[in-house]
């Protein structure tokens, strides 16, 4: 049998020195917070609120590979920023404040592509906390034809100890969870690095068993349980294209389809006007201003991206291209959550002047 390592990088897992500026990292934002001096550090950019990011979710983070938030993260942080006087409101209603006189802080939940768990293990901590959300669905992920390729990876290093990643060149020693989260994140950082390289999957998990068609339809919600997920009074659905592909990789025509298409397949289902979106990975689907133009120009209110940062009144000018904070970390539970509403996200990722983010990520 030939050696499959021969000719191949092979990484055996997280080295001490990874682990420490993790920890580092974690004990940091745990500090900030506890102490009461993420205050301090961010308040020239907390604004008047915060959009805050989440997809799936999880009971417990066992065997998840660090995948998914823990439901009692978001239990956890609804319980203080209630009881730190912030308001949890709709996205309609948190743009409308940025132009008004209302200055108590507010809080916009927002949830990416449409997971199973937003209503089987979200939607009754909503419901407990009187907290509406707005869940971003793509088309694919409710008639399983999504190429939800980050489901594949976890799958594939979930269930093996050792991984060859043909497409790398490359196998993953993973023995154990911490190199599987390791490989996982590892392997998840190439697609980033270039999302054509995403297409280049199909034949590792065809190679390995791993359907992602079969794990799409038993992750994601089905087009009758969005449906019925709308009538919620604490839920709306906005859109997240079609394919759920990164727009700045695309012409304009496709892309344009992409963004439309969603948004009238989401109005024939719901039978009402679909005026929010999200940007699929954020960044690598914005270049620029190009992108939120043509949002504009098919009929959206608001568009939604992952750059870090609060809500200001300078952002009703750029209602397409509006900031939000990841609220999910293995490490950090709420903390990381906390840290962003107070501006600290923000503040750390800046390099001085207006905080308030320019169309094209363009800062003052």
């Amino acid at each position: 049998m030939a050696d499959l390592t021969e000719g191949r990088d092979i990484h055996p897992g997280p080295t001490v020195r990874e682990r420490i500026r993790s920890l580092v990292l974690s004990t940091g934002l745990r500090t900030l917070n506890w102490t009461g001096l993420s205050r301090l550090v961010g308040r020239r950019y907390r604004g008047r609120g915060t959009i805050l990011m989440f997809h799936d979710f999880v009971k417990t983070r066992e065997g998840t590979l660090d995948q998914g938030c823990e439901i009692s993260v978001l239990d956890t942080l609804l319980a203080r920023l209630r009881a730190e006087g912030r308001d949890i409101v709709t996205l309609d209603e948190g743009l409308t404040r940025l132009s008004g006189d209302n200055p108590r802080p507010f809080v916009v939940l927002t949830f990416d592509d449409g997971y199973r768990s937003n209503r089987d293990l979200a939607l009754p901590v909503l419901e407990r906390h009187e907290a509406p959300a707005t869940i971003y669905v793509p088309t694919g992920s409710m008639d399983g034809t999504l190429n939800a390729w980050w489901l594949g990876l976890l799958a594939l290093f979930r269930d093996r100890e050792a991984v060859d990643f043909e497409p790398m060149n490359t196998r993953f020693q993973c023995p154990d969870t911490a190199s599987k989260i390791w490989g996982l994140r590892r392997a998840t950082a190439w697609v980033w690095q270039n999302f054509r390289r995403s297409e280049q999957l199909g034949p590792l998990f065809a190679a390995n068993d791993v359907c992602v068609p079969d794990l799409v339809r038993n992750t994601f919600l089905r087009a009758d349980e969005v449906r019925e997920l709308d009538k919620h009074p604490l839920v709306s659905i906005g859109a997240h294209t079609r394919t759920h592909r990164a727009l700045g990789l695309l012409k304009r025509e496709d892309a344009v389809a992409d963004i439309a298409g969603n948004k009238a397949d989401l109005e024939t289902l719901l039978q009402r006007e679909v005026p929010h979106f999200a940007y699929p990975y954020g960044p690598p689907s914005i270049t620029g201003t190009r992108e939120a133009k043509w949002l504009a120009e098919i009929g959206f209110a608001s568009a939604v991206t992952t750059t870090p940062g609060c809500l200001f009144p300078g952002h009703r000018k750029s209602p397409m291209l509006l900031p939000r904070q990841n609220a999910e970390s293995p490490e950090d539970g709420h903390h990381l959550a906390l840290c962003g509403v107070e501006g600290v996200i923000r503040a750390l990722s800046a390099r001085g002047g207006d905080p308030v983010a320019r169309p094209g990520g363009v800062h003052a």
